[in-house]
């Protein structure tokens, strides 16, 4: 009995996991899709997780996309109420996907801010 007291919570913990990275990948398709970027690919792959493939815009329009994922996680945060557990979930895989490691959001931001930024310094 100890053990389907233990394997519960370790369910419920990876089921609201997988809610939060569906609703960060969601958050990547719809910004790519208002900004008019086709998606190549939607897939899984164990040591990826979720991933979307795109077609590269602007470097602005990478940036909104990039930040969309880690932002839909914010909003269902600040939306969860009592459902602490839910609001956890997406707070953990908003801020993972936010370190600058490679491939990883934080990465692709970091990337874009830069290419920005040496955008603006060539135009003066």
């Amino acid at each position: 009995m100890a053990v389907v007291a233990w394997l519960f919570p370790f369910t419920q913990g990876m089921g609201l996991g997988v809610l939060a990275m569906l609703l960060h990948e969601g958050g990547h398709l719809i910004a790519a899709f208002v900004l008019g970027l086709r998606i190549k690919n939607v897939g899984m792959k164990w040591n990826k997780g979720l991933y979307t493939v795109r077609e590269h815009g602007t470097p602005l329009q990478d940036l909104l996309v990039a930040v969309a994922g880690p932002l839909s996680n914010l909003i269902f945060l600040a939306v969860s109420g009592r459902a602490h557990l839910f609001g956890l979930a997406n707070l953990c895989y908003a801020l993972a996907n936010m370190l600058p490691i490679e491939g990883s959001d934080g990465f692709r931001i970091a990337m874009c801010w830069q290419q920005l930024r040496s955008q603006k310094a060539s135009q003066k």
